[in-house]
């Protein structure tokens, strides 16, 4: 199959035609809509003094100082781009739109992809980093003038700097002669591929090294009495062994508890929090990324037929400095172990167990390309499998076929104390997380999945689909198609929430609460999940699609098409615990929770406890049901804000006045805030904003008894500080 439609359709989206055409019979066009751009919905001065006036603060912003958030706590690891988006609630709508077009126009691009995501944590190392030279191999260790055959002698005797003397001082790497012949009968175009993706992550790994403090993460991983006993070495238990123990001291304090709290006694797991440096770990990504970029753009550039191995070619492998290098046929292969660099030419393959994930501190890149085939990448129940970036980075990219992707938890684009990178480019594709942490997930690191074509399919239990934890940036990128995005109504089934899941997925942004656990609670990271274009599923219950917790930034962003979202409390633009939601869907008819009964109240557009959510819609023919705390609700000194720019919607309200007024029940939707007794604390003192507008279209709201029609203004005005207001008028 050729691969040219694949570099046309990627170099639209990098040339910043951002949205490819839906597949199939799909929405108008947000080109259709006049002035119809993501930028459209950034309210000009004009209208946001409109806004200002309504709510009775027409000489001053929206938002809250860094003066009345730091009342809020001192947990550890908060992030300056998170407390910075807190000042001004329509610099929040910018910042969203402007990442997602970015994060969008980058997804074909690793190098910038990654740097992006960075950027959010607070973190910009290598930025704009110029590719290699296509003209040379850019390191003095393989002559300028070599031919890619011949490339392979001197990564064979490449030593990294620091292991075994100076790089290519003596040959660290073997190879069977047989092997040798397999290589020979590689098309020249492979063999370049090969040799600068060894390049690229040789020249990457003493800077991803320098991230960690290695005496302190060994002891703490292995233990006092197993290095006593290697005699302060690092014990020779092998890649499998050093994963496991890792992922157990990573994930520590996550997911030890007491009495149903999180708690952990491990002091060195939270102290590694902030011993990682991140700007070498993004520097050291860069360079990796940069030069797979590279190596992959020339590969595809070739005409199929000079980049296709002869059916003499069965397959070779070998080793390095770096780990093993394995070179597939384009056959059917089942694939069982992990290597550093496993690439496969074709064929549907299988791959089983753990591959993409770094074997240790001293190897830690871990690589699988799959150029062409209908593959299946199945992480079986090991936890940390396919592309799961743990102490380092691992990368998996898929160029062609309809694949079907699955672990337990962590992979498909996680990272824990590194970078974890999925990139598919081509297909319908399904992606399954049984449990959690997948999907472009990340704790104090990054994670990131991009699929750049294809009607796919997304399922995790929770915890995933763009997920950022404490010092992270979870992304996930979906150019085009029409997706489906699920979070299973039996993943994470909390008593609390009646029985239902709670989803912390598609887009939500989650910090480590531990207040009523062991008091060392940590700051959120940024959860990102953006849709170019196609007609679009969401499902999820609480804590999603566009949702923050305790400190942490939630953004969902759709940029086109006809989409329906179903969701439970604190989603759809909501966040709560000084956190901040945002979601925008920019054009298509749209049902938000139309029939869905586990909606019951707090989202689209609603804050509680120094929090803000927003929730956008951009155009088109919309229906939205909304019970209490909905539609732009103020809870608890916060700012919730509901915006439909335009379009003939209906809005289905479901709401009954409480029999004892004046409760916390007593919060009908559409521009209202919750009332409260004195607090006799700062709370008292901090102003509460709920604001709902529609700007555009002939509406309906099926609310006989409600204040809200078509072409009116009301408000609600329910304490000193508690500023409700909302408006259906024509005024963008």
């Amino acid at each position: 199959m050729s691969r040219r439609p694949i570099l046309l359709a990627l170099l639209a989206i990098a040339l910043g035609a951002q949205h490819v055409p839906a597949q199939g019979p799909g929405p108008r066009s947000r080109d259709a809509w006049p002035g119809g751009g993501r930028s459209a919905l950034d309210l000009t001065d004009a209208q946001w003094r409109k806004v200002l006036a309504g709510v009775g603060r027409p000489e001053s912003g929206l938002g809250y100082s860094s003066e009345e958030m730091a009342f809020y706590g001192r947990d550890r690891a908060l992030m300056r781009t998170v407390a910075n988006l807190f000042g001004d609630v329509r610099a929040v709508a910018r910042f969203s739109g402007a990442k997602a077009e970015q994060l969008l126009a980058a997804a074909p691009r690793p190098a910038a992809l990654v740097e992006q995501a960075f950027l959010l944590t607070d973190i910009a190392s290598g930025r704009n980093l110029p590719l290699p030279d296509p003209a040379s191999w850019g390191v003095e260790w393989i002559p300028a003038g070599a031919a890619p055959v011949d490339a392979l002698m001197p990564i064979l005797s490449y030593s990294l700097p620091g292991t075994g003397g100076p790089s290519g001082s003596a040959a660290t790497g073997s190879i069977a002669a047989s092997d040798w012949e397999q290589w020979y009968r590689l098309p020249e175009p492979v063999q370049r591929l090969v040799a600068r993706l060894f390049v690229g992550a040789a020249e990457a790994t003493p800077w991803i090294a320098a991230a960690y403090d290695r005496p302190f993460l060994e002891r703490a991983v292995w233990g006092e009495e197993d290095m006593r006993a290697a005699g302060g070495a690092s014990p020779a238990y092998g890649p499998l062994a050093w994963i496991r123990e890792a992922y157990a001291f990573a994930t520590a304090p996550w997911v030890e508890e007491r009495l149903g709290q999180l708690a952990t006694r491990r002091a060195d797991a939270l102290a590694a929090i902030e011993s990682v440096d991140r700007d070498y770990l993004a520097f050291g990504s860069a360079i990796l990324f940069a030069h797979v970029q590279r190596a992959l753009d020339e590969y595809l550039a070739q005409p199929p037929r000079a980049a296709t191995p002869s059916a003499s070619f069965t397959g070779c492998a070998f080793d390095t400095d770096l780990g093993r290098i394995r070179i597939l046929g384009p056959g059917p292969d089942e694939v069982r172990e992990p290597a550093f660099l496993t690439l496969d030419l074709g064929g549907d393959d299988v791959y089983r167990g753990r591959h993409a994930v770094p074997a240790g501190l001293d190897r830690p890149v871990a690589l699988l390309i799959d150029l062409a085939g209908d593959d299946t990448y199945d992480g079986g129940r090991l936890p940390a499998a396919m592309a799961c970036g743990l102490f380092g980075v691992g990368a998996i990219f898929d160029l062609q076929g309809d694949d079907r992707y699955r672990v337990r938890e962590s992979g498909l684009g996680a990272g824990w104390f590194g970078v974890g990178l999925l990139v598919d480019y081509r297909g319908d594709d399904r992606y399954v997380v049984d449990q959690r942490w997948g999907q472009g997930s990340a704790h104090v690191g990054v994670g990131l999945l991009a699929d750049l074509e294809g009607d796919d399919e997304y399922i995790c239990g929770y915890e995933s689909q763009g997920l950022g934890s404490t010092l992270g940036a979870g992304v996930l990128v979906d150019a085009s198609g029409n997706d489906r995005y699920i979070a299973r109504d039996d993943g994470n089934i909390s008593e609390l929430y009646n029985g239902q899941s709670v989803s912390m997925a598609q887009g939500c942004g989650y910090g480590r609460r531990a207040d009523l656990g062991d008091g060392h609670s940590l700051a959120g990271g940024f959860g990102v999940l953006v849709d170019g274009a196609g007609d679009d599923r969401y499902h999820a219950t609480a804590w999603s699609q566009g949702a923050g917790y305790w400190w942490g930034v939630g953004i969902l962003e759709d940029l086109g098409g006809n989409d329906t979202y179903r969701n439970g409390k604190y989603s759809l633009g909501a966040a709560a615990h000084f956190a901040i939601g945002c979601q925008v869907d920019l054009s298509g008819d749209d049902l938000y929770n139309v029939g869905n009964p586990q909606a019951v109240n707090q989202y689209q557009g609603h804050a509680r406890d120094g929090s803000i959510g927003i929730s956008i819609d951009g155009d088109g023919d919309d229906q939205y049901l909304l019970r209490s705390h909905c539609g732009g609700s103020g809870d608890l000194g916060s700012i919730g804000f509901f915006w439909d720019r335009r379009g003939a919607d209906t809005y289905h309200i479901d709401y009954a006045p409480p029999e004892e007024p004046g409760g916390w029940n007593d919060t009908p939707p559409l521009g209202t805030t919750t009332r409260y007794g004195p607090f006799r604390s700062f709370r008292d003192d901090l102003a509460t904003y709920g604001i709902f507008l529609d700007s555009g279209g002939a509406d309906r709201y099926l609310w006989p008894e409600g204040p809200a029609r078509n072409g009116r203004t009301w408000r609600s005005r329910r304490g000193d500080r508690l500023w409700g207001w909302g408006r259906d008028a024509a005024w963008y």
